[in-house]
């Protein structure tokens, strides 16, 4: 099974007359409303959320995402017909380190595409978050080498831009959170944006501060987007497009199968946490 991680964190974006409850933090908002099993619809499809497990150290959560691919069905009979709808899932398995706050989930194009998932999982978990004030923002987990091979393989550079979020617990390692949590304490920030452009391809940068941008952003706390001159021709890079891909290698995604091997599944996926946190 291959998988994809999304870093997820809460954000707050507003003062409500509603605060948490005294026992909900921020970092388990996410998972909170995971569990309030919402269903939301995403063009033209339900999706809705199950966890199934969680584990005796309270650390792992497993569970699925679950995709509407209800059945319209014509049954013959000795007058004519009859007819019905049958509701039918298509479904995804995922877990969830809440210490790292990593949501690994399957690829299966088949079912939805990563970007379907990602806007999907926000919907849900923001979806009871409203009174309180706080917004969940979830960010692929990128391939930490393709930013600088593409520019190492560029002839020209026109446009260098990323969009970083507010600063968060994952982050505080980072070097851009320092600059983040100034600009979250001033401003109210969710979000900040840099954006340099050169018409001619021409553009310079400091290796070292692109670099602390690119580090918090493939870590999951933003998106980059490259525009270069590759073999004569203008070429836009998305950090979206270059997820970090894992594999779990499991016999089946049945929750039968997952609930009986739990702990192995649980150890094998410690390792993959660890590479999607490097």
């Amino acid at each position: 099974m291959k998988l994809f991680g999304l870093r997820y964190f809460s954000i707050k974006s507003e003062n409500t007359l509603f605060e948490l409850p005294e026992n909900l933090k921020p970092n388990n908002l996410f998972v909170y409303s995971l569990g309030q099993n919402f269903t939301v619809n995403y063009y033209g499809k339900t999706y809705t959320t199950r966890l199934i497990l969680q584990s005796v150290n309270a650390r792992y959560l497993v569970g699925y995402i679950l995709k509407s691919t209800d059945v319209h069905l014509i049954n013959l009979n000795e007058k004519l017909f009859s007819e019905e709808d049958i509701q039918n899932w298509e479904k995804i398995f995922f877990i969830i380190d809440q210490e790292t706050q990593i949501f690994a989930c399957q690829q299966d194009y088949d079912v939805a595409t990563a970007e379907n998932i990602k806007n999907v999982l926000e919907l849900i978990a923001n979806a009871p978050l409203f009174t309180y004030g706080y917004v969940v923002k979830l960010e692929y987990i990128v391939d930490k080498f393709k930013f600088w091979n593409i520019i190492d393989e560029a002839n020209g550079i026109f446009q260098i831009a990323f969009k970083l979020n507010a600063p968060n617990l994952f982050g505080g390692s980072k070097r851009a959170n320092a600059w983040l949590r100034e600009l979250k304490e001033r401003h109210n920030m969710t979000s900040v944006g840099v954006d340099v452009r050169n018409e001619n391809a021409a553009l310079t940068y400091d290796q070292e501060e692109l670099e602390s941008y690119r580090d918090y952003a493939d870590s999951g706390g933003g998106e980059w987007t490259l525009t270069v001159l590759q073999n004569k021709k203008k070429k836009k890079f998305k950090s979206a497009n270059h997820l970090r891909q894992k594999e779990l290698d499991i016999e089946n995604d049945s929750p039968a199968y997952i609930l009986s091997n739990i702990d192995d599944v649980i150890k094998r996926m410690i390792n993959i946490f660890s590479s999607l946190n490097d």
